[in-house]
């Protein structure tokens, strides 16, 4: 039954509520009838027997207090004016009357009018005898000694049945009561009851209802806030049912929206992010920034930093690219320098606006390329035309000169060969025998310069190499000042030994002869990222500010005895090598220079 009722609808509910209490007042209408009969059966009692038991008490009464009243008059006035016949009449016309108006005698009260009827025979015959033939004494003894006792005896009686009419008419009344306090209270019992159950049957519906709901409406709250694909336990209410799965759908395909958008956005963040530019857009209704990861990582920012940066104008360095970015005009590849702690980068920045769909401007696009790899590329195609250019007159004017310098050391040989020592000393012949020999090395370095000979490749470890080349360098003259200290990573690389000797030649002699011939080189290495590193430092005074940019450029040198192409020719061979060289750093403390090559696997 409980199931039954759990299940059907919440009008059916209400209707079989109704139903049962209407029922409960119908079957109190029945015990409303019953008091009813019994009340009216009262009624009918009292009616019918005790008030007229109570008239005809009250009329005899009176009229014995009448009689007796007549009788004692007739005795002090010695029976005048016909005493019996005005008794008779009276007698007769006061009984014809009540019978008339009230009914006959109660069979109750039969003995009464017996005991009445038989003190109005003795007035009316015995008594109206003697009055006749004169006997007014024995008259008068019969009154005093019969009738007035017979009177005083009869209202007695009368007042005892008059107690019992009243005692009967009292429980009667009481009767009443009793059936009316019953139906009263039974009345209240099942008002009560009615109440109760009501009251009962409200809460449960409306609980029946009100719980699903306001589960309902808390459910839909988490929903409101995001909380997609959440989803409500059916309940047994039939009218919830429909409205619960409804919801439940819309949950889920709110939740697939969701996810959709969701992966479109994170799919689009996953393209920005993935393009090697980095993309800054400005909202102007909400003032929001937006960065990719490249623009972040770059700018070493996020959104709300670049913001305070931009409201504050803290700009302490890379003036015009901020300048550019806090520019309302709209233009396109400007290139620009930017300053970071790991070296000077250039960018090629534009500005566009940004569109809604009506084509309605609401903010604007910044975007920047790191064209740093490019500008070098570009300076190395220059710097290979240039070597190109300087390499074909090298070739050249190196070719025209050693043909006349060959006959010059020729004769200069055979001179040395036949001069004695003062006519050597007189004709400063070691001095062009010398100048010669740095005119051949000129030009030799010239020729490598213009035309190097390709690697010749062999797995080494590059501590062998250093080992070979520094006994070399020691014994040389000038450099018995110079400390060096090899730390180097016992890894193996690929390169042309000989070559790689030249290109250490060519820096640990600029570093002696910047020393001076005296002070430290140390040499070390580290393997990362797959490349061997190698560290040349000396503890020298430095490179000029001013020639930092240039140093790899060919004769360019800060010696009045250099050709200005040992950093050119080292160079040109650590490219083809696969390698790179390059100014590590410098200062009033040293110099470092980094060597790097791919590791040998």
């Amino acid at each position: 039954m409980g199931k039954f009722f759990k299940n059907i609808t919440f009008r059916s509910k209400i209707l079989s509520i109704l139903l049962i209490i209407t029922i409960l007042l119908a079957s109190f209408s029945f015990v409303i009838i019953q008091s009813i009969k019994e009340v009216n059966q009262v009624s009918d009692d009292v009616r019918n027997t005790s008030l007229p038991e109570h008239f005809w008490l009250s009329y005899w009464e009176q009229e014995l207090r009448m009689k007796e009243y007549m009788a004692e008059t007739a005795v002090e006035t010695n029976f005048c004016c016909d005493f019996a016949d005005t008794y008779e009449q009276r007698q007769q016309e006061t009984e014809k009357q009540v019978r008339e108006d009230h009914g006959p005698v109660p069979d109750s009260l039969s003995s009464i009018k017996k005991e009445i009827d038989l003190l109005d025979f003795l007035v009316i015959n015995n008594i109206r005898g003697l009055v006749e033939y004169g006997n007014f004494s024995a008259a008068a003894a019969l009154i005093e000694e019969d009738y007035l006792p017979g009177v005083q005896e009869l209202h007695q009686i009368l007042s005892d049945q008059r107690e019992s009419v009243d005692a009967s008419l009292e429980d009667h009344s009481e009767h009443i009561s009793t059936i009316i306090s019953e139906s009263l209270r039974l009345l209240i019992i099942v008002t009560t009851i009615a109440i109760i159950l009501a009251i009962a049957a409200s809460y449960r519906i409306s609980a029946g209802l009100t719980k699903p709901v306001e589960n309902i409406e808390r459910k839909l709250g988490y929903i409101a806030k995001g909380k997609y694909g959440l989803t409500i336990e059916e309940g047994n209410q039939v009218e919830l049912k429909s409205l619960t799965a409804s919801i439940n759908q819309m949950s889920k395909r709110l939740k697939e929206s969701f996810d959709t958008i969701v992966n479109d956005k994170i799919y689009r963040e996953q393209i920005l992010n993935s393009l090697p530019m980095g993309i800054v857009t400005y909202n102007k209704k909400t003032g929001d920034l937006s960065l990719n990861d490249t623009a972040k990582e770059f700018l070493g920012h996020d959104n709300k930093k670049l913001m305070e940066t931009l409201i504050k104008r803290d700009f302490n360095e890379n003036l015009p690219f901020w300048e550019r970015f806090s520019s309302p005009d709209i233009y396109h590849n400007v290139k620009i320098p930017f300053y970071t702690k790991s070296g000077t980068h250039f960018l090629l920045v534009s500005q566009s606006e940004l569109l809604n769909k009506d084509q309605e401007m609401t903010g604007k696009i910044f975007y920047f390329l790191d064209i740093t790899e490019t500008e070098e590329m570009e300076k190395k195609i220059q710097q290979t035309e240039k070597l190109a250019v300087i390499g074909e007159l090298s070739a050249g004017a190196a070719h025209e000169i050693r043909n006349p310098l060959a006959v010059i050391d020729g004769f200069l040989s055979l001179m040395n060969q036949s001069l004695s020592e003062e006519e050597k000393k007189q004709f400063h012949l070691p001095l062009l025998l010398k100048e010669l020999d740095r005119i051949n090395a000129i030009i030799e370095e010239m020729l490598m310069l213009t035309k190097p000979s390709a690697p010749v490749m062999e797995k080494v470890y590059f501590e062998k190499i250093v080992e070979d080349i520094l006994p070399l360098i020691r014994q040389s003259s000038g450099y018995d000042q110079v400390e060096f200290t090899v730390d180097l990573y016992p890894a193996h690389v690929h390169v042309d030994s000989e070559q790689m000797k030249q290109v250490l030649h060519n820096l640990i002699r600029n570093s002696i002869e910047a020393m001076g011939g005296e002070g430290s080189i140390t040499i070390s290495s580290i393997v990362e990222d797959g490349n061997h590193n190698i560290y040349i430092r000396d503890t020298g005074p430095g490179i000029s500010e001013k020639i930092q940019q240039q140093i790899f450029d060919p004769f360019l040198t800060s010696k009045e005895s250099g050709t200005g192409l040992g950093l050119t020719i080292a160079q040109r061979i650590m490219d083809n090598h696969g390698g790179k060289l390059q100014l590590e750093s410098t200062s009033t403390n040293g110099t470092c220079f980094l060597l790097s090559l791919p590791a040998a696997e």
